[in-house]
């Protein structure tokens, strides 16, 4: 392995999920000498938005320097917005879904997702809350379909409901500093439509465009390659 400059990963979670959906790709960050921090977005509280899931990124930020923030999924609706906080070094999107300033992600409709996802999302249920559940049939085939079965029994049954209050809110102006940005795109993804997302990741914020093999799940199916490829974007 080459040398490499130690740095802190700020690692964020989509909907559904919490920081243990980073475990596996923490152990590869930590075991090359990097600081890893997983910060858990209140994504199971109906009335949390953008407010609350960027106050928490915020505050991962904290006390920090020179971060590689990495947003998997839904929390590349708000990480873009915390690039304006001096401790983000860099910012790497992996299969994450983006808002245009100015709009609310429900307004594009279903477009930035794949078609499986549009198809689970159409019949999934609702709690007394509001938030969305996933059934784990669904789950599975969608988020992680190319894993070992036990592997993604294992994760299926970490999932919690998750709230849609952020793709109603309109997101708001982006900031004016820039840090290099990566789009991960998933080249068998189910859940996000890649192009889409890495075309308006381009556009918005001048990202690069990696892939990596495999579904949307890359921290769970190929940790070690994953975290091989968050040193380089780095």
């Amino acid at each position: 392995m080459r040398d490499e400059k130690p740095r802190t990963f700020v690692l964020v979670h989509g909907a559904w999920h919490g920081p243990w959906c980073w475990e596996r790709v923490s152990e590869h960050l930590i075991a090359r000498g990097h600081e890893v921090v997983c910060p858990s977005l209140p994504c199971d509280t109906a009335e949390a938005g953008q407010d609350e899931y960027l106050a928490v990124i915020e505050d991962a930020l904290r006390t920090r320097s020179d971060v590689v923030l990495v947003a998997h999924s839904m929390s590349g609706m708000v990480a873009p917005l915390a690039t304006g906080d001096p401790a983000v070094g860099s910012l790497v999107l992996l299969a994450a879904l983006l808002r245009r300033p100015g709009t609310a992600w429900v307004d594009g409709g279903l477009t930035p997702l794949a078609e499986p996802l549009q198809k689970t999302l159409a019949s999934a249920g609702v709690d007394e809350s509001g938030c969305v559940v996933l059934d784990p049939a669904d789950a599975t085939d969608v988020l992680y379909h190319d894993c070992a079965p036990a592997d993604a029994a294992d994760a299926v049954r970490r999932l919690r409901p998750s709230a849609n209050i952020l793709g109603q809110q309109i997101c708001p102006g982006l900031p004016r500093r820039r840090v290099p940005t990566t789009y991960v795109a998933c080249r068998d993804d189910r859940a996000v439509n890649n192009a889409w997302n890495a075309a308006l990741a381009q556009e918005l914020l001048g990202a690069t465009v990696r892939e990596i093999d495999g579904g949307h799940s890359p921290f769970w199916s190929a940790p070690e390659q994953l975290a091989a490829l968050l040193v380089e974007a780095a």
